[in-house]
């Protein structure tokens, strides 16, 4: 096994690049078929497991389920706006909608907060439990 290959292998694998990016540049480096290629990674990756930087994500995962709780909190507050919009008629509600702006606000922000909560948490643990 090439040393050098296995050095660029280890590389791209600690800076977690896509592993579809990294058999195609493998393929391209060492003229290697693609199922080689794959193979190759796998070997190198279960002998240098030691090597390769795991990010430690720890903080990453606090603060998804810190925005995730607090969008669900926002949520959970102005949700009396929402139950309270489709009760009554659209066009009383879209005209009293000046004096709950704050509400609407928080809704509006209670929902991205929880999207981004989610999807953060999602990414951390990808990358904790890869595959």
């Amino acid at each position: 096994m090439n040393q050098e290959l296995t050095s660029f292998i280890i590389k791209e694998l600690s800076k977690h690049s896509d592993r579809k990016t990294i058999i195609r540049k493998v393929c391209e480096r060492a003229e290697l078929a693609w199922k080689d290629a794959e193979r190759l990674i796998a070997l190198v990756e279960a002998q240098h497991r030691r090597s390769i930087k795991i990010p430690r994500t720890p903080w990453l995962l606090f603060l998804s389920i810190g925005a995730l709780l607090l969008g669900i909190t926002l949520l959970a507050i102005n949700l009396q706006i929402i139950l309270v919009f489709f009760q009554k008629d659209a066009i009383e509600q879209v005209l009293g909608m000046q004096g709950n702006a704050y509400r609407v606000m928080g809704v509006i922000t209670g929902l991205g907060m929880t999207v981004i909560g989610l999807t953060s948490l999602w990414k951390a643990f990808g990358i904790i439990f890869p595959e």
